[in-house]
């Protein structure tokens, strides 16, 4: 079985809005619609588990119902405190959902809410390349040359441009793997996670990188939305 976790746990406070970003329009589509209907078009994917704060899950199924979203493959669970933990969230409702019993070929594909322009060519090599590595996620080699200053003034480091990835998502793995990792973390390791990545690579597994797409951005200012309506315009009129 193959699950898309959306993180969509944001109150939307970078973008001053009564509700969450995500259920914001992009010409005239909710973001959580446009980006759950991305994973339910997918032949990689069974159902959706969506990840999102507890007073607004009655809202958002509505919003779904409002926008005939196949709402008997999506489940809605109440995120945790991080994102990290509403990933783990997402992990035990796959778990709970499979009887509680994951195999070696269940596998979970987390991404934000707030990237509703993710491919299906991305979310296809995310499965294909996962096969490969003990998890996969999908990045992008900056353009830009990047510097490290330790305080935050001074440049004490240019690293090899060829060598750095913008991380943007999704990320995939195998569920029972997942949990096996997830239930020995210490809980300064627990708190430290902010994605899947970091906790595979500290144990000693190997995570792939999928290519990613300059369209795969992530909504988060008033700029972003303004930059969506303009591309979903000029899609319109090709």
């Amino acid at each position: 079985m193959n699950y898309a976790g959306i993180l969509a746990g944001g109150i939307g406070s970078r973008m001053e809005s009564k509700v969450p970003k995500q259920f914001l329009k992009i010409a005239e589509i909710p973001i959580v619609v446009r980006t759950i209907n991305t994973f339910l078009s997918s032949k990689d994917i069974d159902k959706v588990i969506l990840a999102m704060n507890p007073q607004w899950m009655e809202y958002c199924l509505d919003i779904l119902k409002e926008y005939n979203v196949d709402v008997d493959k999506i489940i809605i669970i109440t995120g945790g405190e991080t994102r990290f933990l509403s990933m783990v969230n997402i992990v035990n409702a796959a778990i709970n959902d499979l009887g509680g019993e994951p195999t070696d070929k269940d596998f979970l594909c987390i991404h934000d809410c707030a990237r509703p322009f993710v491919s299906q060519r991305i979310i296809e090599d995310n499965f294909k390349m996962v096969n490969e590595y003990d998890m996969v996620t999908t990045s992008l080699p900056t353009i830009d040359t990047v510097l490290i200053a330790e305080d935050g003034k001074e440049s004490t480091c240019v690293p090899e441009r060829s060598t750095i990835f913008c991380d943007q998502g999704p990320q995939t793995f195998n569920i029972k793997q997942f949990k096996d990792i997830q239930v020995k973390l210490t809980q300064a390791e627990t708190d430290s996670y902010m994605e899947a990545g970091r906790m595979y690579l500290e144990k000693g597994y190997h995570v792939g990188i999928v290519t990613g797409d300059r369209m795969n951005f992530k909504i988060t200012t008033e700029f972003d939305m303004v930059l969506a309506e303009l591309l979903l315009k000029n899609k319109a009129e090709e």
